[in-house]
């Protein structure tokens, strides 16, 4: 019986595998040696699209991890009760699929001014509940008697998030970056609707912008694409599993 659970558990873990590499292994197929010369060397609209995308992506990665840090620091040692509330809250909102959101941060971008920009697309995704909850939990794990021990010398909150706090959640900022980083860099949803100017669309939503006498590019640009994800994955894979590690209820 037990040997029978094995098998079928993994033969799960195997088609598990396979629908997730499927889709790469896709557009591998596809793409040709010639593709990647002529997107990379004839095709001059790639790169300013390119780096507008990173560049939204990296403005994302850093702005969601600066004010996670914030708000996960004045949750756990600014606010006495009703913290259970906010991260019931947070939990709620973590629940919640894109698509509710997207009608109130249009609203609230209309009245401010900011459509058809890029602030449009980067602060609704800066204020991110997983960063906040993530980063909330990761301080729990702190040990209290380094924070109590600065707080005899000094009643600044500046110096003890700097010396004490920053560098022991080093680990849970860079997972933070990385994951904020890939959803930015992968956002459909939010340009469709924010922005309408060209210029100002990431290469996710190639498929909108993309003329169709060159959409056999497509396969050779998402693998392009795949390479700042894979490159961040690999060189902060021991921060992700540490920083991922105490998310937890």
């Amino acid at each position: 019986m037990k040997k029978a659970v094995r098998v079928m558990l993994t033969l799960l873990r195997l088609a598990c595998t396979g629908a997730l590499l499927f889709p790469i292994l896709f557009m591998f197929g596809k793409a040709r040696i010639h593709d990647f010369y002529e997107l990379l060397i004839e095709k001059f609209w790639f790169y300013p699209r390119f780096w507008n995308s990173f560049f939204l992506a990296a403005a994302i990665g850093l702005g969601a991890s600066l004010l996670a840090f914030l708000a996960a620091a004045g949750l756990k040692w600014g606010i006495g009760r009703g913290r259970k509330v906010i991260l019931s809250v947070l939990l709620l909102l973590m629940l919640m699929p894109l698509q509710v959101t997207l009608l109130p941060n249009y609203v609230g971008l209309r009245d401010m001014g900011l459509l058809d920009t890029r602030a449009a697309l980067i602060l609704p995704m800066v204020c991110s509940p997983f960063a906040i909850y993530l980063m909330y939990r990761y301080m729990e794990t702190m040990p209290q008697e380094a924070i109590e021990a600065v707080r005899m010398e000094t009643s600044s909150l500046f110096p003890i998030l700097r010396h004490v706090i920053f560098p022991e959640m080093r680990s849970c900022l860079a997972a933070v970056f990385v994951f904020m980083f890939a959803e930015g860099f992968n956002m459909v949803e939010q340009p469709l609707y924010f922005v309408k100017r060209d210029e100002l669309k990431p290469l996710s939503v190639l498929t909108e912008i993309l003329p169709q006498e060159e959409s056999y590019l497509i396969y050779a640009v998402g693998i392009v694409c795949m390479l700042p994800l894979l490159l961040l994955y690999g060189f902060y894979e021991e921060e992700i599993m540490e920083g991922l590690g105490y998310l937890k209820a």
